[in-house]
C-alpha cells in the first residue's frame, strides 16, 4: 500500500479540483491543493483504500474514526472515483469493499451542494443495508451537510 500513496496524493488533487466550485480552497505556491495523508500512512484508526480497474487507478476512499454525528465507528473522510470509471460500478464496488473491511457503526457525509454525491450514497447505502439507514442534516459544528448513519454487520 505504501507504493500507492503517490497515486493517492495525485487523485486527491483531482478530487479537490473537481469540488472547487462548491468547496472553497486555496492552492499553495506550486498550485497544489495539498492534503495531509500522514495520519493515513501511520494512524491505527485511519485507513486508505485505492480502487483499481485492471492495472489503472480508478479511485480511493479515506476512512477515519467517526466524528460528526457519532462518537464510535467510522467516518468516510473522502471518497472519489475518476470520471472515466463512474457509472460502471466502480464506486459501488469500492464502497462495498471499504464497508466490508470496517464493520460496525458508520457515518457518511456529503456537502449540501454536492447533490450527485448524495444521490450516489443514498442508492449505495440503501443497496448495501437493505434500506436500513438514517439520514440527517447537520447544520452546526466543524462539518456541515447531509449524513447517513448505518451499521455494517461483521461478515463470517
Amino acid at each position: 500500500m505504501a507504493h500507492d500513496f503517490p497515486a493517492l496524493q495525485q487523485m486527491l488533487e483531482l478530487y479537490q479540483y473537481e469540488l472547487s466550485d462548491i468547496w472553497a480552497q486555496d492552492t499553495d505556491a506550486q498550485a497544489r491543493y495539498g492534503y495531509d495523508l500522514e495520519r493515513h500512512r501511520t494512524g491505527e484508526h485511519f485507513h486508505a483504500h485505492v480502487a483499481l480497474a485492471g492495472s489503472q487507478y480508478a479511485g480511493f476512499a479515506l476512512v477515519c474514526p467517526a466524528r460528526v454525528t457519532r462518537s464510535q465507528g467510522c467516518w468516510m473522510e473522502q471518497f472519489f472515483v475518476l470520471k472515466r470509471f463512474r457509472r460502471q460500478g466502480a464506486g459501488f464496488a469500492l464502497a462495498r469493499h471499504v464497508l466490508d473491511h470496517h464493520p460496525g457503526a458508520w457515518e457518511v457525509g456529503q456537502m449540501t451542494a454536492n447533490t450527485a454525491a448524495q444521490a450516489f450514497w443514498r442508492q449505495t447505502i440503501s443497496a448495501l443495508t437493505a434500506g436500513v439507514f438514517v439520514e440527517i442534516v447537520v447544520k452546526e459544528g466543524q462539518w456541515q451537510g447531509v449524513v447517513q448513519q448505518f451499521d455494517v454487520p461483521t461478515v463470517g
